[in-house]
């Protein structure tokens, strides 16, 4: 997760640098004089290293090391971090990082894979407005090869990252797909820009006697406000009284985006009430903040409960808001257990660069907060990528419909250690750094 306010700022206390501070707790809304940046490879190293050693949530972790001696502050980064807890840290370019926060724009493919239940690799998750999406991609299409070379050869030998190339405009990518009563075919595709539409497949469904609102949220970006706002418009003109969202893809984005979610979904009866607490360490207790649920002009859905669909992409800024609703609504898991992200990163500006050191945790109004193990499910469910998104009979949609409309799971919870044990889930191809939140190739 991302805080969300645009300044440049002083750093205080300890560093005497100063640089820009893209996203929030700002220590002033002015922009302050900056001084000329050393961009050499050691004056990057050399800033990189004194903002870990300052507004690193485990600053007093970082090791003392010989930051000069490294090619890049990228790979310097991977020996300051605390390797038992973040998993998270990165530094992205300024360009991209701004393109798709802000913009909504993103490189690449336009596509999310992952494995299904018979171990098949498949797309999960194919953006509209992307080239994938251009190409007749879709969700369920089965994965044979890439540039040739078979899936189980990439997957043994490692070569996600070789085969899929780099983030070029242009760079083509071959993939072999199979669908179900076709023969197999090759397309190429090139990675161009494109416009990702956050909230998917909006629809309003009719379960027994209650009027359901379903929605899919792939990420928290500056543009999704709009999206969520004429997605809830409809929900109220059509008197939804549930709500099911789907977060099993979002791995996260901005808190203020969150913030304006949770708003949209419920507003406490009382003016002012205390959504999260963002905290940061010891050096900087004075960045702090007490974020309150929105005043927004549109009222909330008058919802008793919420359920939301989950998985091990469900990450960051996506937990945040399940853990923050729940002092004040029944908040119900359907699929799989959660990433583990109860932390968050500020980004500062330098050199082109945007550093994403992990510096805050966030806690909800009960101040409950470090879910490093993740959210587990109270229905479990597959994501079984054999039906579109929104349909009523894919499985983590239709066991939240049950759970509505009958007030239980489908198949009751085996306890700890009795019973047949649930399978264990398909591997993941992980995703690092920005691609993370884009959760799209």
């Amino acid at each position: 997760m991302v805080a969300s306010k645009s300044v440049a700022v002083l750093f205080p206390c300890a560093l005497a640098l100063s640089a820009a501070m893209t996203t929030g707790c700002a220590l002033s809304d002015e922009t302050l004089a900056q001084p000329a940046a050393d961009c050499s490879t050691a004056g990057q190293n050399e800033f990189l290293f004194k903002l870990m050693k300052d507004v690193y949530l485990w600053y007093d972790g970082v090791p003392d090391l010989d930051h000069r001696s490294y090619p890049s502050p990228e790979e310097l980064l991977v020996d300051l971090v605390d390797k038992s807890r973040d998993r998270w840290s990165y530094i992205s370019s300024k360009s991209d990082y701004e393109a798709f926060f802000r913009e909504g724009q993103t490189l690449g493919i336009g596509f999310r894979w992952g494995y299904d239940l018979e171990g098949s690799l498949r797309f999960a998750l194919v953006h509209p407005a992307s080239p994938a999406g251009a190409a007749g991609l879709r969700r369920g299409d089965r994965v044979l090869a890439v540039n040739g070379i078979d899936v189980e050869e990439i997957a043994r030998d490692g070569r996600w990252a070789e085969v899929t190339g780099p983030d070029e405009e242009g760079h083509e990518i071959s993939l072999t797909i199979e669908r179900p009563g076709e023969e197999a075919f090759t397309v190429a595709v090139q990675k161009a820009w494109y416009g990702v539409t956050t909230v998917l497949n909006p629809r309003v469904l009719q379960v027994g006697a209650s009027t359901v609102g379903y929605l899919m949220l792939t990420t928290f970006i500056e543009p999704s406000e709009e999206e969520l706002d004429r997605a809830f418009a409809t929900f109220r003109e059509s008197q939804v009284t549930e709500l099911v969202l789907d977060l099993r893809y979002n791995g996260g984005g901005r808190l203020a985006v969150e913030r304006h979610l949770a708003s949209l979904i419920h507003r406490p009866a009382t003016s002012g009430a205390l959504l999260d607490i963002t905290a940061h360490n010891d050096r900087h207790g004075d960045w702090d903040k007490r974020a309150l649920f929105k005043e927004l002009d549109q009222p909330a859905l008058p919802l008793s409960r919420l359920v939301v669909i989950t998985s091990g992409g469900t990450a960051s800024a996506s937990e945040t808001l399940i853990n923050s609703l729940r002092p004040y609504i029944d908040v119900k898991l359907v699929g799989s257990t959660t990433h583990g992200k109860p932390v968050g990163m500020h980004g500062w500006d330098y050199c082109d660069k945007i550093m994403h050191p992990i510096s805050f945790r966030v806690l909800n109004a009960a101040e409950e907060g470090d879910y490093y193990d993740g959210f587990a499910p109270d229905c479990p469910a597959d994501d079984t990528l054999n039906a579109e998104l929104g349909d009523t009979g894919e499985t983590a949609l239709a066991e939240a419909l049950h759970l509505l409309e009958h007030g239980e799971c489908s198949t009751p919870a085996q306890p700890v250690g009795g019973g047949e044990r649930r399978r264990a889930p398909p591997p993941e191809i992980r995703w690092e750094g920005l691609r993370h939140e884009i959760g799209a190739l």
